[in-house]
């Protein structure tokens, strides 16, 4: 047993709340670490993972940043020059953001858009530590049940022990400043929907939400404004039977700008 609490979910489900310090847990917190939507760590798939973890390389999750050309090469399967690409691409991954940090971590039910919502509000990782539960329910959609999780995984001493490892090993991300009109679109819910030409979807969503926007993926009656490109369809439709403002993309753009002065 890791030693961590065991936390009560629903009636019967128990879950331990070691999250990435669990033994039980090593090989799918490792696995859920170097995934395309946490650090990225391009070529270090499920299947390489186990093997490394049966064959003692890694552990835990900062020890991937320990492994040499040459441990990795005496795997099955793993040449010279495939094995130079992933330690160059685990390299690579030391510089990240603090969002695809927090989602990395694997704290339970913390997914992308909370990962983001926590890295927006915060703008870096000690403040996050040192919050309580309490905190971090005054962020939009964030409720007393996940915010628990996420102060119980902040007071586990392994977790905090293995996210200082991972910071010794050169693991980075730049802090987010908090502007100050950082909320003042809070309380808003936008959608966007067509293709958005001057701006990606992705940059699009991080400004609203870096303005205390909530960004969702469908149309309801509690959208407050619908921001539709060309090839609008039925999120368009729906928004416009509601009676729910629709501004395009240039519209959009002039509202980024005028907040931003």
């Amino acid at each position: 047993a890791c030693g961590s609490s065991v936390e009560k979910e629903g009636e019967v489900l128990y879950k331990c709340s070691g999250g990435i310090i669990c033994p039980a847990q090593r090989k799918e917190s490792i696995k859920h670490y170097a995934s395309r939507s946490a650090m990225d760590i391009e070529g270090l798939g499920d299947k390489l993972v186990e093997l490394m973890v049966d064959a003692g390389l890694i552990n835990n999750v900062a020890d991937v940043f320990k492994l040499t050309v040459a441990q990795v090469s005496a795997l099955e399967r793993m040449g010279p020059k495939s094995s130079e690409n992933l330690i160059a691409a685990i390299a690579g991954s030391r510089k990240t953001s603090l969002a695809r940090f927090l989602y990395g971590l694997g704290i339970r039910e913390v997914g992308e858009a909370t990962a983001q919502a926590l890295a927006q509000h915060y703008g870096d990782l000690q403040p996050i530590i040192d919050a309580s539960a309490e905190d971090h329910e005054l962020i939009a959609d964030i409720g007393p049940i996940v915010a628990q999780h996420i102060a119980v995984f902040f007071s586990n001493k392994e977790n905090l022990a293995l996210i200082e490892e991972l910071l010794v090993q050169g693991v980075e991300w730049e802090v987010i400043e908090k502007a100050d009109n950082a909320d003042v679109l809070a309380g808003q819910t936008f959608v966007l929907t067509g293709t958005l030409e001057q701006m990606s979807r992705s940059e699009s969503k991080n400004q609203l939400q870096a303005l205390g926007a909530k960004v969702a993926g469908s149309v309801s009656k509690n959208t407050d404004v619908v921001v539709a490109g060309p090839g609008a369809g039925s999120k368009r439709a729906k928004a416009e039977e509601l009676g729910i403002k629709i501004i395009d993309e240039g519209e959009f753009l002039s509202l980024l700008d005028s907040l931003a002065k």
